[in-house]
């Protein structure tokens, strides 16, 4: 509670300083010109009222929740480096059957990235935070990343109950050498994902930290050998105490096969060491690789990839044939294949990307079917589907309709779930520059052995974002 005070409190104050010291005559609009500093300061409320807000089995009945959303964004670009800072949180009052009426604080974001890119080098750092509470199911946007596909997290079956979940996310990358016939690169990942209070009895506080390193050598005009070296390093607060250390080492080629054609290889060795208390120790080493080829076409390209690799569970194969054209007037990439584990399973997988602007309407259409290895080294099945159409309805308004349905397998250690969103959305901007968004929402989890649990909801926010230079 104590870190997530503090940083709560050192975003309010950056915000209170800089408002302090700024021109308020400054801060009307958020139509800057790209380039420069610029910083945005954002306060938005919202009220959505609804049966069963917090997904629970047997099915809750009405409640409310109101927030006040508070975000302050820095930004600042130059011909060599770019830096943006995104803090967001929320103060939150809730009336709910189970709980009654109190305040929190809701969601919590806060995410900086730096990058400098020299002639010869680049450097790439990033920094990010996340809290929210597990009791208040999350809409399956906020899972969205910056490209706009969705990622489920390993532990997004287990999100169920009471408590709050953090995320600490770091990231730090150099490289040399980029118009050298030798180059090479370092970087370091360290990840601390935090249960408070939990109900649920399979959350378990774990840390991830890796490291890795290696070098590109260009043997010809169109010819690129790599080899590079990493580490791993997982430990897990479970009843097993468990403590996973990997090493990888790969070697890799990537050729010009002709002006439409390029081929890629890579071949190395993983081992993997895995340590628990009650299940005992296992050492799990073998080969690992891929191997890709792309062809470009009249309209688009065509590909085909296959990648073999290990865990403690087992080997998993993948193949997939894939092709991207312009369709309609929009862009369609899709690929098929199969996936292959241990134990014979063999497994369909797949995905689509469909994206058409016209006019004022957008279209978005997005599906993935893949078998991944999850942090608790176990195969998983998931399938994701997400669909977002936009009517334009003028320079002010819009209208937004979106579909998205997750599913994930059941596996050694979690159940089948099944997460489908269903929402509308109005907006409409008015003169002053406040937007004001309304509309419905329809959730619905269903878990094995727990139940199925719905919750229709209504919601209004009026929101506004100031921007300015200082």
């Amino acid at each position: 509670m104590k870190q997530k005070s503090l940083l709560q409190t050192t975003i309010f104050a950056v915000v209170c300083l800089v408002v302090i010291n700024s021109d308020p005559a400054k801060a009307q609009g958020v139509d800057l010109d790209p380039g420069g500093t610029q910083m945005s300061l954002g306060i938005a409320q919202r009220i959505e009222s609804g049966e069963n807000l917090t997904l629970d089995v047997p099915e809750e009945d009405q409640g409310t929740i109101a927030s006040t959303i508070l975000s302050f964004g820095l930004s600042s670009e130059t011909p060599i480096q770019s830096l943006s800072l995104d803090a967001v949180t929320a103060l939150r009052w809730s009336d709910l059957p189970d709980r009654g009426s109190e305040f929190d604080i809701g969601d919590s974001i806060f995410d900086l990235d730096y990058i400098r890119e020299g002639a010869n080098a680049g450097l790439d750092f990033g920094a990010n935070f996340s809290s929210y509470d597990i009791g208040f199911s999350r809409s399956l946007r906020t899972f969205v990343d910056d490209e706009g596909v969705l990622q489920i997290p390993s532990d997004f079956p287990d999100l169920t109950g009471d408590g709050t979940r953090r995320e600490y996310n770091l990231a730090y990358q150099m490289d040399f050498g980029r118009q050298d016939l030798i180059g090479y690169y370092f970087r370091v990942d360290a990840r601390e994902l935090q249960y408070i209070d939990q109900t649920s009895p399979t959350l378990f506080d774990s840390s991830t930290i890796s490291a890795g390193a290696g070098m590109s050598f260009v043997l010809s005009p169109v010819t690129t050998a790599t080899l590079d070296f990493s580490a791993e390093r997982f430990e897990e607060d479970d009843e097993d105490q468990r403590d996973r250390r990997t090493r990888d080492i790969i070697v890799g080629i990537s050729h010009e096969l002709s002006a439409r054609t390029r081929v890629n290889f890579g071949l190395g060795y993983t081992d993997i060491d895995d340590r628990r208390d009650i299940a005992g120790d296992t050492v799990t080493t073998g080969p690992i690789g891929d191997f890709g080829i792309e062809h470009d076409l009249t309209n688009g390209t065509a590909t085909l990839d296959f990648g073999t690799e290990l865990a403690t569970a087992g080997r998993l194969n993948r193949v997939r044939v894939g092709r991207s054209r312009e369709v309609f007037g929009g862009s369609l990439s899709a690929s098929l294949g199969v996936a292959h584990t241990d134990g014979g399973k063999t497994e369909p997988i797949g995905s689509l990307n469909y994206e058409q602007v016209f006019g004022e309407n957008e279209l978005r259409v997005f599906f993935d079917r893949d078998v991944v290895i999850t942090d608790d080294d176990v195969f998983r099945d998931e399938y994701i589907l997400d669909i977002v159409y936009t009517f334009g309805l003028g320079p002010s308004s819009r209208l937004g309709l979106s579909a998205t349905q997750v599913l994930t397998d059941d596996t050694a250690v979690d159940p089948r779930v099944k997460r489908t969103d269903l929402n509308a959305v109005y907006s409409y901007e008015l003169e002053s520059e406040w937007v004001v968004n309304a509309g419905l929402n329809y959730r619905v989890r269903d878990e094995d052995g727990l139940g199925r649990a719905t919750s229709p909801l209504a919601f209004f926010s009026i929101g506004r974002e100031f921007a300015w230079r200082p």
